[in-house]
């Protein structure tokens, strides 16, 4: 059962299609909390066996010239990143628990998004 929003932990996490900022999310890939949370955004909110389940789409990572930094790299306390403004078009398998928090990006040119991990 497709579901447009749901409430988890008191925080509401949408569908793209419904509402976009509360679609972007930062998640543990398998839920795997060794691993650093990467920045997608829910395509699907659906229910599988009793539990509500989101089907995402990660942010492509941005392809720098060689010899180019992430200009946030150098500023560990702030958790920004330059990522691509394109999403990939394979849907991934997400269990709400995975979701780390929401994030925010920022458009800053035509290929390149600012990701802030919004915890």
């Amino acid at each position: 059962m497709l579901q447009a929003h749901i409430r988890y932990g008191g925080v509401v996490y949408s569908r793209i299609a419904t509402h976009v900022g509360n679609s972007l999310i930062m998640f543990h890939p398998s839920g795997n909390q060794s691993l650093p949370p990467v920045p997608a955004s829910i395509k699907y909110i659906y229910k599988q066996d009793g539990w509500s389940t989101f089907a995402v789409c990660q942010q492509c990572p941005l392809v720098l010239n060689k010899g180019t930094n992430d200009p946030f790299a150098c500023y560990p306390h702030f958790p920004a990143k330059t990522c691509s403004c394109m999403l990939s078009t394979t849907l991934e398998k997400v269990e709400v628990s995975w979701v780390m928090s929401h994030c925010a990006w920022w458009l800053i040119s035509d290929d390149c998004v600012v990701i802030l991990t919004l915890s």
